[in-house]
């Protein structure tokens, strides 16, 4: 970004001059004809630089360098006094006033572009320590670990919290190396910001310890000037409950698939036995329900192994019409479809995501005249039905696991309650989120929307 300098001068041939003689240093220029001009523009913006006229009519330089000097925002603005004055005493009078150095006229190329290229630099230093003694103050009030750093991860700030999560009596070191040897964690270069989970597993010793981190990056990192600013939460007791919760579903699902795949072959195999209609009825239900058990422990395996599992880097061709009328012969629909008649490219997560939420959509909407809409972005999915939506006291509740709205359906269609939770985890996965929201013509819309926003997506 360039330097921007405010120039103060009431004479246009000294303020064309002053054009010619920096042009060519690539600078920002602003001009003011006069004081009330400078000071005009002064109450709504910050320049890098002030180049300031003494003598002019009305509002005097001196008056404007007090003006600036105890204004809030720019008070700390460098200031160079242009003058034909050369008097020692004005010199005095003007850098006793405030100003950062002064500059005679006629100007002297070598002798103009030289200071105003020290105060620039200056300024701009100045700016960027100002902004992270600022970021600094506010990493000390939150609660979470914070730490700054530069460019290549050297710790610049770190508050108390996170030195005391990283067992750290002194805020220096390169906080890459430091994850990588505590947690045998990398931080993504690649991306302006990113998500992870480190930590370490329970021993004989102590009690697991695991963090969140989330961090951004900031600044031009092509000239060296940029920051990242990280947050670490202490998620040990949350990952702990939840691993536990994993481990429990993963060791009943999987108990549970060999009686299972038992009753389910041998209820098959009473078909081929002679019998009346009624054990008949009877064998074809038991088949049924059995192959529903399995369908839904199978889901609630893969909501197992999503949990930790990453799926953003592999794409695939998903065709969505395939996916609506595979979803409709299964629980016995019809629905009119919009969406891409084509297959098309997108990430794993995203095919996933949106085979849940077209699943639930045919699957609850019991209209006379069911319709479905589908749509794919850069970064997010959206689906949008005309079924009887979700009442507003559960739209926050149905992401959790096995969290069910009470919906008048046959048991066999309720489902667990895990479609909204896979969308949600992998959503999350992809640093995505998702949200539900009753629309006002009736339905329910599901948008998954990405880092970078989804545009113009609740309109088709």
């Amino acid at each position: 970004m360039a330097v921007k300098i405010l120039i103060v001068e009431d004479e246009p041939k000294n303020m064309e001059l002053l054009e010619t003689l920096l042009n060519p240093e690539g600078y920002s220029m602003i001009k003011a004809g006069s004081g009330e001009e400078a000071l005009e523009y002064l109450s709504g913006n910050e320049p890098d630089l002030v180049l300031l006229d003494i003598v002019m009519p009305g509002i005097s330089g001196f008056s404007v360098l007090k003006a600036i000097r105890e204004s809030g925002n720019n008070s700390a603005v460098p200031v160079i006094l242009l003058s034909a004055l050369s008097d020692r005493e004005d010199r005095l009078k003007g850098l006793g006033a405030g100003a950062d150095d002064y500059i005679s006229k006629p100007f002297d190329r070598a002798e103009l572009t030289f200071k105003v290229k020290t105060q620039a630099e200056l300024s701009v230093l100045r700016r960027q320590i100002n902004e992270k003694e600022k970021l600094a103050d506010v990493m000390d009030l939150v609660e979470e670990g914070a730490i700054l750093t530069d460019c290549l991860f050297e710790i610049q700030h770190m508050n108390r919290t996170a030195m005391d999560m990283f067992g750290m009596k002194a805020q220096f070191g390169n906080l890459e190396d430091i994850m990588l040897k505590k947690y045998d964690c990398i931080i993504d270069r690649d991306t302006k910001k990113g998500k992870m989970l480190m930590g370490r597993p329970e021993t004989a010793s102590g009690r697991p310890f695991y963090l969140s981190a989330e961090y951004r990056k900031t600044g031009q990192p092509e000239n060296g000037q940029c920051s990242y600013v990280f947050v670490f939460k202490d998620v040990s007791d949350d990952y702990s409950e939840s691993k536990i919760k994993m481990d429990f579903l993963n060791l009943i699902s999987d108990k549970f698939q060999v009686p299972l795949t038992v009753i389910s072959g041998y209820s098959a195999a009473l078909n081929s036995f002679e019998s009346d209609n009624k054990l008949k009825e009877i064998i074809d239900s038991i088949v049924h329900n059995s192959g529903v058990m399995q369908a839904l422990m199978k889901r609630v395996l893969f909501f197992v192994k999503i949990e930790n599992t990453s799926l953003t880097k592999t794409t695939v061709l998903f065709d969505a019409g395939e996916t609506v009328k595979k979803f409709m012969l299964e629980h016995k629909k019809k629905c009119d479809f919009t969406g891409p008649r084509e297959p098309v490219r997108i990430p794993y997560w995203q095919e996933l995501a949106a085979r849940e939420l077209i699943d639930n959509a045919i699957k609850f909407n019991a209209g006379k005249n069911p319709a479905l809409k589908v749509r794919f972005d850069p970064d997010g999915v959206i689906v949008e039905d005309n079924g009887p939506g979700i009442p507003e006291e559960d739209l926050k509740k149905v992401f959790e696991p096995f969290y069910q709205v009470n919906r008048d359906l046959p048991a066999s269609k309720t489902g667990v309650g895990i479609g909204l939770s896979i969308a949600k985890t992998l959503a999350e996965s992809a640093l995505c989120g998702v949200t539900l929201e009753n629309r006002d013509e009736g339905g329910l819309r599901a948008v998954i929307s990405g880092k970078n926003g989804v545009t113009g997506m609740k309109g088709y």
